[in-house]
Parts: C-alpha cells; sequence; structure tokens
C-alpha cells in the first residue's frame, strides 16, 4: 500500500469512529426503531473523513461524482466516494457504502461497480483510468452477520463473471462510535 493510500486509509478508519448514532442509524418520527439510511450515514462520514484531510494535500475527496457527459469517460457508474486529483486522470480509491441490511444483489451490483474501477472505466481516447484500491464499506453489522452474509455475497459474485473480489477490500463498521476494521473476504 502506498504512503498515500495509507494515510488516506487511517483518515478514512478514524472518521468511523466520529459517526454519531444519530448518522448511523436515523431515528424515524412514528417509529420505535431507527433505520439505516444509507445517504444520512455517508454524508456524515464524508464530512468526518474530510475533515482530517490536510490542506493542501494533493488528492481530494468527492462524493458521488456523475460522469454523464464527461469528455473522456464513458458508461461510468457514480460511487459514494472518490479520492483522486480533480481534473487529472489521477485516481487513488474509490469507496462503496451499504448498511448491514442491504440486499445482498444490490450489495453484489456495487461489487460489479467496484471491479469495474478497479480493472479501468472505459475511456474515450483508450487510455486506462483505473483506482489504485476499492473498498467495500459495510456499516451495521457485527462479525456473527458478517459470517452469513459473506458466504452470500462470494457465492453471488462468482455467479457474475464481472465481479473480482481480490480487487476490493472490505471493512465493517459495526457500531457508532466505534472504529471500521479490514475484514478479509
Amino acid at each position: 500500500m502506498t504512503q498515500t493510500l495509507h494515510d488516506v486509509t487511517e483518515w478514512l478508519l478514524s472518521a468511523s469512529s466520529e459517526v454519531a448514532q444519530e448518522y448511523f442509524q436515523l431515528p424515524v418520527a412514528g417509529t420505535e426503531e431507527p433505520e439505516y439510511r444509507e445517504r444520512v450515514y455517508c454524508y456524515e462520514l464524508y464530512h468526518r473523513w474530510r475533515s482530517s484531510w490536510p490542506t493542501p494535500y494533493p488528492f481530494a475527496l468527492s462524493g458521488e461524482i456523475d460522469k454523464a457527459g464527461h469528455p473522456l469517460i464513458r458508461n461510468s457508474p457514480k460511487p459514494d466516494f472518490l479520492v483522486h486529483i480533480p481534473g487529472q486522470m489521477t485516481n487513488l480509491l474509490i469507496v462503496e457504502v451499504k448498511p448491514g441490511n442491504a440486499d445482498v444483489s444490490r450489495m453484489v451490483d456495487d461489487l460489479v461497480k467496484l471491479t469495474t474501477f478497479r480493472r479501468g472505466l472505459e475511456l474515450a481516447d483508450g487510455t486506462p483510468g483505473n483506482y489504485d484500491a476499492a473498498y467495500f464499506w459495510i456499516y451495521g453489522i457485527d462479525d456473527n452477520g458478517w459470517k452469513t452474509l459473506k458466504p452470500a455475497l462470494i457465492r453471488q459474485s462468482e455467479a457474475r463473471a464481472t465481479v473480482d473480489l481480490r480487487l476490493i477490500t472490505c471493512f465493517l463498521h459495526f457500531a457508532a462510535g466505534q472504529q471500521a476494521r479490514r475484514v478479509d473476504w
């Protein structure tokens, strides 16, 4: 892992421990139980992660960049987070986030997206636009949940030739106030 990727990852892990419960699971009026809301969680994680970014720093953190109409990129999905140098095709990290209770097929869709970005985007000029690393970030799941989810993700990923789990690092963020951690496939 390059020093830059290591630093960015450490900032992300540190930021995860700062996500408060009301962002981890959103209280919903009229219900007793709070709900996992991916966008709410992502916005707070982005805020915490971005707050640790030094200034100046060559790489920028961006969220959900829509590449539609981009002069160099064709058929690009919209990732949750990108770490890149804006205005250049210098790409470090792509992150996709899902709550632990998300549908497995939606999670596998994100694994397809991560694999696509790691292998290289379809660039109009034929040059590769790949990312150095891809993280699949699952929040609201403990080790027991992971033991159940992991085989289902692997099974459905193997059914799709477009997923390569060797290119993706997985992290679990079990609870608000705790730091996420890397897990093996």
